[in-house]
């Protein structure tokens, strides 16, 4: 997959509640997972970071059965 440098999202206006949605495919390329949390910071200069932090659940994969 190609990497971008840039994504754009629109933002809505949702019966008084501003609203924007995450690109799928930033999310995807950061390795998103359902249950993960995006974190993020806007730094006095008024620069906003993205950080992923994974859940606290790991999800079972096929372990030993009795």
């Amino acid at each position: 997959m190609k990497r971008r440098e840039e994504y754009r999202a629109k933002i809505t206006d949702d019966g008084g509640l501003t609203r924007g949605r995450v690109p799928c495919p930033l999310l995807h390329e950061m390795g998103a997972r359902p249950g993960d949390y995006l974190i993020f910071r806007l730094d006095d200069s008024g620069k906003a970071t993205l950080r992923l932090s994974r859940s606290g659940k790991r999800a079972a994969k096929g372990g030993k059965r009795r």
